[in-house]
């Protein structure tokens, strides 16, 4: 213990920089905001790939588990209940209803650019026709919609006019009356 009292002679206090000392002119801050943007493309494995090419043809496709025949929607090599291989392909809705919608009222930025999404904005888990229970697709819906947003409002999704096998192919859902 007396070396520890006795090594502290060694150390200054600290003291900020500007403590005590007159201010100086700085330069200021040069800033230039760019979006880091690699081109680059990842595969995303032979089952999400023929998901999203079946939206070229403004189709939707969830594979089928062949031991309990749940379908998922987006599909997976395999089920995730039984954990066997689905390779079952079925096409299902493009038409279903709302079973859990999500208004967001916050803004969160956006990590790439910094910037926040204008609030408030929908988005929700579609039951499309064929499908039961959980088997659920997420997306957007349409924000003149808001509402009429519920759980079990007829959908349908607005897809865009020049699809390249992407989920922004469906640009959102719109309730139907």
């Amino acid at each position: 213990m007396g070396l520890l009292t006795k090594a502290t002679r060694f150390f200054k206090k600290y003291q900020a920089p500007s403590a005590g000392a007159p201010e100086e002119e700085t330069e200021p801050l040069v800033r230039l905001n760019q979006v880091l943007s690699i081109p680059q493309r990842f595969a995303t494995g032979p089952v999400m790939g023929k998901f999203l090419n079946a939206f070229k043809e403004k189709r939707i496709l969830a594979n089928k588990c062949p031991q309990c025949g749940r379908l998922q929607l987006p599909p997976r090599e395999i089920c995730a209940e039984c954990r066997v291989r689905a390779t079952e392909w079925v096409e299902v809705g493009p038409e279903g209803v709302i079973a859990t919608p999500d208004i967001t009222y916050y803004a969160s930025p956006d990590p790439l650019t910094g910037e926040t999404r204008e609030t408030p904005y929908i988005s929700a888990h579609f039951l499309l026709k064929g499908c039961k229970d959980h088997e659920t697709l997420w997306h957007e819906l349409k924000m003149t919609d808001f509402d009429k947003v519920k759980r079990g409002a007829k959908v349908r999704p607005v897809w865009s006019e020049k699809r390249v096998g992407a989920i922004t192919d469906i640009k959102y859902f719109e309730i139907i009356e």
